[in-house]
């Protein structure tokens, strides 16, 4: 397929319609109707149970392509067998792909995401990061972001920045798996889905982590999920960047990021984060776009 050009050549396809029980504005939602129309009806969905489990509830579903709903813990091994079988059977056309959140990714799925990126499997995992278990009310992952408060990092007297861990790079750690790579966010269609062209169009294994914008658990207006997708990346929060055949390359570059107050300000999920809170948080933004200039068309592993 040609590489996407303008948003006006996004395919209309649409085999995501409307009618589910996720919430308002959520971003996961957005990010899956979007990769389908590049996708295409050919496509499995690997599901670990998490947000997205809420999109076909027995017997209605709002997709028109083939779903399968796995346990938290073994999606990408899950996708490795499917995979398998496509080929024995001859479907060897039909794109195998996780769509799991980032507890399952991250933290509880990270041995089975390991084991099939390291094995090379033909399947594209994609990652939509929310930064928290979502679905069971907004607990810390080892995604959520410094001075995020969340259930299980509340803030208070005793600890005024509430999570005050520093999140794990998984694309790096992807990236070391010699695997394809990339980030993408909502408010970059035309990046994100060129990034996924390129992942179908290879005979192996292929991880993409969309910023899941998420307006519950974040604690922001609905109609704010694109505004905030942007300034994610503007502000540094989420750069946009690459790593394939072991060189990374950043795909959206400023002279000049936006400080990190503009994106904080808009989510309730920062409300009260202390001026210390804010300005750690800043070094860390500026350190880590620092080292993405630093490897920008380098060889990073």
């Amino acid at each position: 397929m040609q590489p996407i050009k303008s948003i006006k050549d996004i395919p209309e396809l649409d085999l995501f319609t409307g009618g589910s029980s996720v919430c308002a504005g959520c971003g996961p939602s957005m990010g899956l109707k979007l990769a389908l129309k590049v996708l295409g009806p050919k496509t499995v969905i690997i599901n670990s149970a998490g947000c997205m489990t809420l999109l076909p509830l027995f017997p209605n579903t709002p997709l028109k392509v083939s779903w399968i709903h796995n346990a938290i813990e073994n999606a990408a091994t899950t996708a490795a067998g499917a995979r398998h079988g496509l080929d024995a059977l001859g479907f060897k056309d039909m794109n195998v792909v996780v769509y799991a959140g980032d507890g399952a990714t991250y933290d509880i799925g990270f041995a089975s995401l390991s084991s099939t990126a390291i094995k090379n499997e033909r399947v594209i995992y994609i990652c939509y990061n929310n930064q928290s278990y979502g679905n069971t009310g907004f607990q810390c992952t080892t995604a959520t972001p410094y001075g995020s408060e969340t259930k299980t990092t509340p803030r208070g007297k005793e600890n005024p920045i509430g999570n005050t861990n520093i999140h794990k790079d998984m694309l790096k750690l992807m990236g070391v798996h010699r695997v394809y790579c990339a980030t993408a966010s909502l408010a970059y269609p035309v990046d994100f889905l060129n990034k996924l062209n390129k992942a179908k169009e290879r005979n192996g294994f292929s991880y993409i982590e969309l910023l899941g914008t998420c307006a519950t658990g974040w604690n922001f207006d609905p109609r704010y999920t694109i505004k905030i997708s942007r300034l994610a990346v503007r502000c540094g929060m989420w750069p946009l960047y690459e790593i394939d055949d072991r060189k990374l390359s950043l795909n959206k570059e400023f002279k000049q990021l936006k400080p990190v107050d503009e994106y904080l300000q808009l989510q309730g999920r920062y409300k009260q984060l202390p001026p210390d809170g804010v300005t750690k948080l800043q070094s860390l933004v500026n350190e880590h776009w620092a080292q993405l200039n630093e490897f920008n068309a380098k060889r990073y592993v």
